[in-house]
């Protein structure tokens, strides 16, 4: 077994202390995953939940907007039964799993999935953990690294957070689906999106409201996950929308 140092344990105190729990269609958000990228000197975080029988995907987020090389939905399609890690073989009593640690290089770069995959994509490592599994559907959370391994340290650290992850996927998927829900905010939430739509840049907020500037940004993102927004202007343009009498697009 692993150990893990003070300043690693610091960090997961401080991700917890930022993560944002989503909704029931969106259950492990951007800025969690984002967070959670960060804390792991990780390129990408990704979070998708599969349904088993026919590879529907139920929920997926991103810490980044991905833009694949063309032909990598055939090539996932095609080859991503090789995947070492790949969801159809493991569940979350195997807790993280590095893919360095789980295949030989040199035996990962004789898989037609590396080769069609994993190469053109300029991926690495993959550090990857369950957050869910039945005989209906599994989720998961990987990260990606283009270049270097993830080590043990990130492994170690993705243990201590796997049950932290757990509990927010369930916390969410508990909540109401969002079709047809009026978001709800806290009053301080509400107050800050205010000041933002009326054009105050967050020093501003931070200031008028004598809270720090790290307080005005997660209040924003938990605004964004109530709302079911990605950005600033996508939250203002909600709230504006909705003062007008507007809907917004199906």
């Amino acid at each position: 077994m692993g150990r893990v140092s003070e300043s690693d344990l610091r960090g997961a105190f401080d991700f917890l202390g930022s993560a944002v729990v989503g909704t029931h269609d969106n259950p492990i958000p951007r800025p969690t995953l984002a967070a959670l990228r960060d804390l792991l000197h990780a390129d990408d975080a990704e979070y998708f939940e599969l349904r088993r029988s026919d590879r529907a995907l139920l929920a997926a987020a991103s810490s980044n907007d991905i833009v694949s090389v063309p032909g990598t939905e055939e090539a996932l399609a095609e080859f991503g039964w090789q995947n070492p890690l790949s969801w159809r073989r493991w569940h979350p009593a195997h807790g993280p799993m590095r893919l360095s640690g789980t295949i030989r290089r040199r035996d990962l770069q004789r898989l037609n999935f590396y080769d069609a995959f994993m190469r053109p994509n300029r991926l690495r490592d993959m550090l990857k953990v369950w957050l869910w599994s039945s005989p209906a559907s599994a989720a998961c959370i990987h990260l990606w690294r283009s270049e270097g391994d993830f080590h043990r340290r990130d492994h170690d650290v993705l243990a201590v957070l796997q049950q932290q992850l757990i509990a927010m996927r369930e916390r969410a998927r508990t909540r109401r689906p969002a079709g047809g829900a009026v978001a709800s905010l806290t009053v301080r939430e509400a107050e800050i999106l205010t000041w933002a739509a009326r054009g105050a840049s967050d020093e501003r907020i931070a200031a008028r409201l004598g809270v720090s500037l790290a307080t005005v940004g997660k209040h924003l993102e938990h605004a964004y996950v109530a709302l079911g927004v990605h950005s600033r202007a996508e939250g203002i343009g909600r709230i504006m929308l909705s003062a007008s009498g507007g809907s917004t697009p199906d």
